[in-house]
């Protein structure tokens, strides 16, 4: 609740929309369809998603990502990594290499449309906002989840460790008690 109310003195946030552990294209489709109305009526100049990116069941990274106005130059992110799994000497090593971007497709000039592009882009842009934007709260909530599990394994591993040493002091307590008991029993009968 804090993080919208920054964004709310410092930004205009458009609407705040709470999203359940498994959001749902309809979900995506309410959000994506105010923010695409309000870009497109000249409300804000571009539409940026601030969520968190799921990397792994340990790590997640904070992420800010402009939806519109589209990169004219290709969707592709610049520094994209691919991870290739492999096996030396019987190990497993993972390999890494990240690419750059790639160049937009030149189309013939003559090509012809059976529509206008302008026609087809505003019939296919809902569709890829609506897409990306579910895409990244499902991200959102995987983060969450895995953050969440980490928290609970770590809970965990903190109870159990502290039952084993409660466990062990309990264990030394009870045997000096009988131990001081034995002591006194075998003074009592030397005196």
């Amino acid at each position: 609740m804090r993080v919208l109310q920054y964004l709310k003195k410092r930004y205009n946030v458009i609407a705040n929309y709470p999203i359940g552990n498994s959001p749902t294209a309809e979900e995506a489709t309410k959000v994506s369809d105010t923010l695409l109305a309000s870009y497109l009526a000249g409300d804000c100049d571009r539409v940026e998603l601030c969520y968190t990116k799921f990397t792994s069941l340990v790590a997640s990274e904070p992420s800010i990502r402009t939806m519109l106005p589209l990169n004219p130059t290709g969707l592709e992110s610049e520094g994209d990594e691919i991870f290739m799994m492999t096996s030396k000497d019987g190990d497993f090593s993972l390999e890494k290499s990240s690419s750059d971007p790639v160049e937009p497709a030149k189309f013939p000039k003559d090509m012809i449309f059976e529509q206008d592009p302008e026609q087809i882009l505003s019939a296919i842009l809902p569709l890829y906002f609506n897409g990306q934007l579910l895409r990244q709260m499902q991200e959102s909530v995987a983060s969450e989840l895995a953050a969440r599990m980490t928290a609970m394994q770590s809970a965990t591993d903190n109870a159990s460790d502290l039952i084993k040493i409660l466990t062990q002091q309990m264990n030394r307590q009870r045997q000096a008690a009988i131990t001081q008991e034995i002591s006194e029993i075998v003074a009592g009968a030397n005196a």
